[in-house]
């Protein structure tokens, strides 16, 4: 893993927020209401792990031949490079599993053609064609975020 402070990916993720964004603060909770018509799907990360779902979204990305992202936190404006996907789901803190949800933190890959976007609120938001249906076929209507 390496941190980085970059200014590019910063500045994409701003001029995506402003493009389909329902609202101009760059704060999404979670992203479910957009401006554009692309597909999109949030669930309750909380639940997902109180009830030891953690596979679920493991799945997902499996399925989605997902296994390296880079992540950017907004609140620290820090970026990171070639993170498993699967060691982030299971990192742990001293009160058990802690996905980075602590911060509002986006989670994609050089393709561009997915977002993650997990909140401090305990929501997860898959954006994008595939993982989005992917999403939808196995994580449980019970988890979606209403």
């Amino acid at each position: 893993m390496r941190t980085v402070k970059n200014k590019s990916v910063e500045d994409k993720l701003h001029a995506f927020l402003k493009e389909y964004a329902s609202f101009d603060d760059g704060y999404w909770f979670p992203l479910t209401t957009l401006k554009k018509a692309i597909p999109v799907i949030a669930y309750d990360l909380d639940e997902l792990y109180r009830h030891g779902e953690i596979s679920l979204l493991e799945k997902v990305f499996r399925q989605c031949g997902i296994t390296t992202v880079s992540t950017f936190q907004m609140d620290s404006r820090e970026y990171f490079e070639n993170d498993e996907i699967s060691a982030l789901l299971h990192e742990k803190d001293a009160d058990g599993f802690n996905f980075p949800w602590t911060v509002e933190t986006f989670y994609f890959d050089d393709t561009e053609t997915w977002l993650v976007y997990v909140s401090h609120e305990g929501t997860i938001s898959f954006t994008g064609e595939p993982i989005a249906r992917t999403a939808g076929e196995i994580i449980p209507d019970r988890y979606l975020y209403r």
